[in-house]
């Protein structure tokens, strides 16, 4: 059993997920997060990230040991696989749609600004 200093808190694992879920978002760093929940310090929210990825991975893991339902089989299996084959085409058609017309919009953006958008590869990071 873990024992805990009389000056630690335990917080609630909703919050523990809360906090972690709006780092990892993005919306937050460790120590902005900190200050909006009042926490001691930056560290408090790291380590709730911490916990967080843990917890999902173990989450996951049992996930994986549960066995799994053989799929069921009837007359009607083929019907269905030719009508998801169909939307994936489609929804890879889209997606190739949007690359091409993303890359287009970098092309512009480039050529207007005069700026190098993409990494080139074999660049050096600057020395800062």
């Amino acid at each position: 059993m873990k024992r805990v200093k009389p000056g630690n808190r335990r917080y609630a694992k909703s919050l523990k997920r809360k906090i972690a879920e709006e780092y990892l978002s993005g919306k937050f760093s460790y120590g902005v997060a900190a200050e909006e929940y009042g926490l001691k310090d930056k560290m408090v929210v790291k380590e709730f990230v911490k916990w967080y990825k843990r917890t999902l991975y173990l989450e996951q893991m049992e996930g994986e040991k549960q066995p799994k339902d053989p799929p069921k089989q009837d007359s009607s299996t083929e019907s269905p696989t030719k009508e998801q084959l169909r939307n994936l085409e489609q929804e890879l058609a889209q997606a190739k749609l949007k690359i091409a017309g993303l890359e287009a919009l970098i092309d512009i953006a480039e050529q207007e600004l005069q700026i190098d958008i993409r990494k080139k590869s074999g660049t050096k990071p600057s020395n800062k």
